[in-house]
């Protein structure tokens, strides 16, 4: 079974993403260096792997993530930014790009395990109105569930 509070190391790359069953992990292809995937349902929890999400390369390859994934048909992202020290607006960019394109669709996007320097720069920018940061994945994944209920009702 799957268990939020978990942090292994995992070893082995999986082909590319697609449906994985919830518990089960996958590194979509190229992107082994940036993040670990797993799924749950409809939603991907991205746990980032990188201290720096700056620059322009950060950004092309966390769009392609996030591309990828949404292509597979994830409709929510929990992005686990526990690892994460340092985010740039490039960044904070393809965050509220891919924020943009879910939201279309009724899809939702919460962080977790945000540190103080990057709930700050949340907190400067106003998008913490717009990205809740949550504490766990358990926690993300009931504000995505209520959220989808309220625009559905």
């Amino acid at each position: 079974m799957w268990n939020p509070f978990a942090r292994k190391e995992r070893e082995q790359d999986d082909a590319a993403v697609g449906s994985v069953e919830a518990g089960s992990s996958s590194r979509p292809r190229g992107h082994a260096e940036i993040a670990e995937v797993e799924h749950i349902g409809a939603t991907a929890v991205i746990t980032l792997t990188v201290t720096e999400l700056t620059g322009v390369e950060a950004a092309e390859r966390l769009t392609e993530l996030l591309d990828q994934l949404a292509a597979a048909g994830s409709m929510n992202f929990i992005l686990d930014v526990q690892n994460v020290q340092h985010m740039d607006s490039a960044c904070l960019g393809t965050l509220v790009k891919s924020f943009r394109a879910l939201d279309s669709i009724g899809g939702r996007i919460a962080l977790v395990n945000a540190d103080r320097s990057v709930q700050y720069l949340f907190k400067l920018t106003k998008l913490d109105r717009v990205f809740p940061i949550c504490v766990d994945v358990m926690t993300a994944l009931n504000v995505i569930e209520r959220a989808a209920t309220r625009a559905a009702g």
